[in-house]
């Protein structure tokens, strides 16, 4: 046990040195893509990376290059139905146990509460294991564009037939930009078949979990 953890977390520390994101700016397109959009092509970004023969066999153990194989066989390309997922602010402090939410300096909390939307995802992978943890984050990856319409962090959550869901957490920041970060979530237990089993999984802190339409 004490050497998977190692290997765990060498090859996230890895993934941490390489960055895996790619960065991009909308402004110089004349059609804002609506987060759904950007969303699924972040998705197409996470399996050309599975695919990527080159970077799983630099970055990943035997055990772990299997189970990323295994994604890479699936199709990504059309999901069976997205979700927004979202939390208020002291929702989401309940997940680091941060009491004195409201005394923190107004300058930080936007930083953390936006790790603590990455935080959501990272702890129900870690429900699955340290290799579960280990193939997520190798595989994470993320994007930075502009978009006028973004209204506040929030998670999208791509759910498919046949493969695992992926995770696409939307960052708001300054001058309409947006980050994105793709995360497959790897534990097999998490039930997503509709907004109100999203709801109930997460009863450690109330979300909101909405159905998206797809839209351009």
């Amino acid at each position: 046990m004490k050497k998977a953890i190692r290997t765990a977390i060498a090859t996230i520390s890895l993934v941490s040195v390489l960055g895996l994101s790619a960065c991009g700016n909308s402004k110089s397109n004349t059609e804002t893509k609506s987060l759904y959009v950007q969303g699924l092509e972040v998705v197409q970004l996470m399996t050309e990376i599975t695919q990527t023969e080159e970077y799983i066999n630099a970055v990943a153990p035997d055990n772990i290059k299997s189970i990323i194989q295994e994604l890479a066989d699936k199709d990504y390309s059309t999901p069976k139905a997205v979700y927004s997922v979202s939390a208020s602010d002291k929702e989401l402090a309940k997940i680091a146990e941060l009491s004195g939410f409201d005394d923190i300096p107004n300058s930080l909390k936007p930083f953390i509460l936006s790790k603590l939307y990455g935080a959501l995802i990272t702890r129900l992978n870690s429900l699955g294991g340290v290799d579960d943890i280990a193939v997520a984050s190798l595989c994470t990856v993320g994007k930075t564009f502009v978009n006028e319409n973004a209204d506040g962090n929030v998670i999208y959550l791509y759910t498919y037939d046949n493969a695992v869901p992926v995770a696409v957490t939307f960052i708001t920041g300054d001058d309409n930009s947006v980050s994105a970060n793709g995360t497959f979530v790897m534990y097999d237990e998490f039930t997503c078949n509709s907004a109100d089993e999203i709801k109930d999984f997460f009863n450690y802190i109330k979300v909101e979990a909405t159905e998206v339409k797809p839209e351009k």
